[in-house]
């Protein structure tokens, strides 16, 4: 029996990621896809601001980024992962290009309205995989926010303004 190969899962190298927001979260993505042979393009709101950036806050200029104009400049073979805020992807302008095939699909853990509201069309696309806002929560979640609280307590008691992981 011949397979489909339109429907095989595809390999990761060779292939392009682009991580917007490249904080403690899109850094460490960036590293997992160069193991992977991946070809990584990162894009950060202060180029300027090297490593320790924000990872995606929702600012203005986040709200809507992937909307109509940016979904289209995706190849037709292109995935849209969204961990970050669910108000960064236009979810309308999302919905008609996984409905009209002009990109293969979508990872969602964040959408704009939580939880996502049953007659939502994402629940019924087939190339959509939905997460419950869950893709942070690890063994370690608890221990890792645990240790950053007591890092930003120890600044603060030393009288310093900037934080680990501070949104302006």
């Amino acid at each position: 029996m011949m397979s489909d190969f339109a429907r095989r899962e595809d390999e990761l190298a060779g292939k392009t990621l682009l991580v917007v927001g490249m904080g403690r979260i899109g850094s460490r993505l960036i590293r997992i896809a160069k193991a992977f042979d991946m070809r990584v393009i990162g894009v950060r709101a202060n180029p300027a601001a090297g490593a320790e950036g924000a990872d995606c806050p929702l600012t203005a200029e986040t709200t809507g980024l992937m909307n109509a104009t940016t979904l289209a400049a995706m190849k037709p073979d292109a995935y849209l992962v969204n961990c970050a805020r669910g108000k960064v992807c236009d979810e309308p302008a999302l919905i008609a290009a996984l409905q009209a095939g002009r990109i293969k699909g979508a990872a969602l853990d964040v959408t704009a309205e939580e939880p996502l509201p049953a007659e939502s069309p994402l629940w019924t696309l087939p190339n959509v995989f939905i997460t419950p806002h869950t893709a942070g929560e690890t063994c370690a979640y608890e221990d890792n926010v645990v240790d950053i609280l007591l890092e930003n307590l120890e600044r603060q008691w030393r009288g310093e303004t900037a934080l680990v992981n501070q949104i302006v």
